[in-house]
């Protein structure tokens, strides 16, 4: 499992919980995550932890914004982010998925919304691939709303990730050469909507130091699990990590 793919999972643990840490916060954490790619076998490694929240601008693990229209429930800004998707043949240990290319990182360019009431908040975000190497435009939908109970604060989240045919072909389809060369058979992956659901913790251990906790469990749709890249039907990630307030 490369750093870059590491990255990926830790801002989808983070990505429904924006407002949990503090104005300024760096630490580091530990994932378990099983891969959908066949052939990895690392399921546990580490990963950084950074959060900035400023008048203009916020940095929210991978996702960089510009605020330009925030009042008491809503909060517009554009987004730079970093999509680390990354399928390395060198690093899988199956003999197929070896024969393949390689699936590179990109960055997204985009825009997201915030909307704030008593009962809840809502996301919506878009962003297009920056660096052209899939092409691809994302979005996402999500609900969240944080549950303080003495210290501890609790973030139940849920929502939907959606993943344009460029995306998707990119990173889950099989060419007509990989295929000759692999042995797996051509596939061309079309859009997916993915459903998820997830929790966030956070407990402080001493005014500066906090625990954090999360857990996002993804169903694959059709397009991703049928590709023969994949060998499972959804995905399961859990973080737990130290963050320092400063």
């Amino acid at each position: 499992m490369t750093f870059k793919k590491s990255l990926l999972i830790a801002t989808v643990l983070f990505a429904a919980a924006p407002a949990m840490a503090d104005e300024f916060s760096i630490g580091a954490g530990a994932v378990f995550n099983e891969s959908p790619y066949k052939g990895y076998n690392e399921n546990v490694f580490a990963v950084p932890l950074m959060h900035y929240e400023g008048e203009h601008f916020y940095v929210r693990q991978a996702t960089g914004g510009w605020i330009v229209w925030k009042d008491a429930k809503n909060e517009l800004s554009l987004t730079a982010s970093w999509m680390p998707l990354h399928f390395d043949p060198d690093d899988n240990d199956d003999s197929a998925m070896k024969q393949l290319d390689e699936r590179k990182a990109s960055a997204m360019l985009g825009g997201a919304y915030y909307r704030h009431e008593s009962w809840g908040s809502l996301k919506l975000a878009i962003a297009a691939d920056a660096m052209d190497e899939s092409g691809g435009v994302v979005g996402e939908m999500s609900y969240f709303r944080p549950f303080r109970m003495a210290r501890l604060t609790l973030t139940p989240s849920v929502g939907v990730f959606y993943y344009d045919e460029s995306f998707n072909d990119y990173y889950y389809g099989v060419s007509q050469k990989e295929s000759r060369r692999s042995g797996l058979k051509q596939y061309n992956a079309g859009e997916t909507v993915t459903p998820y659901v997830g929790v966030a913790a956070k407990y402080p251990l001493t005014q500066n130091l906090s625990l954090n906790a999360s857990a996002v469990y993804t169903v694959l749709p059709d397009d991703v699990k049928n590709s023969p890249m994949i060998d499972r039907d959804d995905s399961f990630a859990l973080m737990t990590g130290l963050s320092w307030r400063f």
